[in-house]
């Protein structure tokens, strides 16, 4: 298979400054040129397009080429290599701009396979004219690596499938290319939606983790020890969510805290202390109880700005019904930019 990695990896950044050697692992270069290197080893043939040679020492360029990979500073000879475009660049423009410059260059069938930086749903409408218009063929789709590529914690890939909106970003094959591309380096593939795949892959996975180990507690303890209908359950688990995420979106992380009121929440999410194991709301009581002064003062000082505490699907169905269908989806395709970009 022909492949191509844009985007060496900062290796400042994982060596000197995140210290992967000693806290994670591994062994440099991390990042994009590992998995150009993994790729070769696995019996590809392999581009790497990096213009800035400072990323890497020149020992680590050289275990690089000693693999068979090839490096250029062209990303359009890369993309005229490359039946998979991976994109290990960095977030914002500046991968929109390596998206749009080498999308007329890839062969038949291609596909272009964002990692950590993008959305592959943001990155299909920023290329949504030139995919319809004129590369029909060519698909998007994540090769997230949901971890440092060079660690050895980067056991498995997360590769976008079918949108939980019924949108088709690659086809069926262009993903299982994606798939044999992982399992041939030796790695897990996970398939999930591809609007999904940012929440469990980037490291807001975070968040997700926590977020979903809280509502599963509170999900057992709703409907099987309060023993209330899962319809209430769920619906007081959409109105937390919903009221969170609006406030982050509306007056960030301390803005939300300052409206939270971490004092009052403590008390009242102790009286949901129902079973004699619920470790994930001890942790988070204890935290709640010993946040930093400094956060404190600055959620204090904090404005809570307006913020609309809606349930985004209900939303998006009230704006198909008044507006219909196509002016409806340009506003929802907006907004969900807004969300992703």
């Amino acid at each position: 298979m022909k492949i191509a990695v844009y985007g060496a990896g900062n290796q400042e950044l994982y060596v000197e400054q995140l210290k992967l050697p000693e806290k994670y692992g591994g062994t440099p270069p991390y990042g994009g040129s590992r998995m150009a290197i993994e790729f070769a080893e696995a019996g590809h043939e392999v581009y790497l397009a990096e213009v800035d040679r400072n990323m890497l020492s020149s020992s680590m360029w050289q275990s690089v080429e000693d693999t068979g990979v090839t490096v250029t500073s062209s990303d359009v000879e890369a993309a005229e290599n490359a039946e998979i475009a991976i994109l290990f660049t960095p977030f914002g423009k500046p991968t929109f701009t390596i998206a749009k410059n080498i999308i007329s260059h890839l062969p038949e069938k291609g596909i272009i396979a964002n990692t950590c930086t993008v959305s592959p749903l943001v990155l299909y409408y920023v290329l949504e004219v030139e995919l319809k218009r004129k590369r029909r063929d060519v698909g998007i789709c994540s090769l997230h690596p949901a971890a440092v590529p060079g660690t050895p914690q980067h056991g498995h890939y997360v590769i976008g499938g079918h949108t939980t909106n019924d949108l088709d970003l690659a086809t069926p094959q262009q993903i299982q290319k994606c798939v044999d591309l992982v399992e041939s380096s030796k790695k897990v593939a996970y398939i999930v939606p591809a609007d999904v795949s940012s929440a469990v892959a980037d490291m807001g996975s975070l968040v997700t983790a926590v977020t979903l180990s809280g509502v599963l507690d509170y999900y057992q303890v709703g409907t099987k020890i309060i023993k209330a209908p899962s319809e209430m359950v769920e619906k007081q688990i959409l109105m937390t969510l919903q009221t969170m995420a609006s406030l982050v979106e509306s007056s960030g992380v301390e803005g939300l805290l300052k409206a939270i009121n971490p004092e009052l929440l403590v008390k009242s999410a102790s009286s949901m202390h129902l079973l004699e194991e619920q470790n994930d709301l001890d942790a988070a009581l204890e935290t709640l109880s010993n946040l930093d002064s400094e956060l404190m003062q600055k959620a204090h000082d904090a404005e809570i700005k307006p913020t609309n505490l809606v349930a985004a699907q209900a939303l998006t169905r009230e704006l198909l019904a008044l507006m219909g269908e196509r002016a409806s989806e340009g506003t929802i395709r907006r907004c969900m930019r807004k969300m992703f970009e």
